[in-house]
């Protein structure tokens, strides 16, 4: 996938549901995709919390279905700071 932010403009929200350990779930808006070192991540925001965002690993299946997976520690920084240029280019 190409660095740039897969989404951003499209006018279709598409919502997920995440599920968590402790049972809890959490429906986010998914704001795009995005390259970054030759793997593919996703941002999320938070439905309930528009001024969060969380990213997360992400591979696209073969039959339209999709997993996310956290990110390593040691790739997150590294991660937040592509997703803020993409976002900061976008809204230029």
């Amino acid at each position: 996938m190409a660095d740039g932010l897969d989404g951003i403009e499209d006018e279709e929200t598409t919502i997920i549901t995440l599920n968590y350990d402790d049972g809890t779930s959490e429906e986010c808006e998914v704001i795009g995709v995005f390259g970054h070192d030759g793997s593919d991540y996703i941002a999320l925001g938070p439905v309930e919390d528009e001024d969060d965002v969380y990213l997360y690993r992400y591979h696209e299946g073969d039959d339209e279905t999709f997993s996310i997976a956290e990110i390593e520690d040691d790739l997150f920084d590294s991660v937040a700071e592509a997703y803020t240029q993409i976002m900061e280019e976008a809204t230029a």
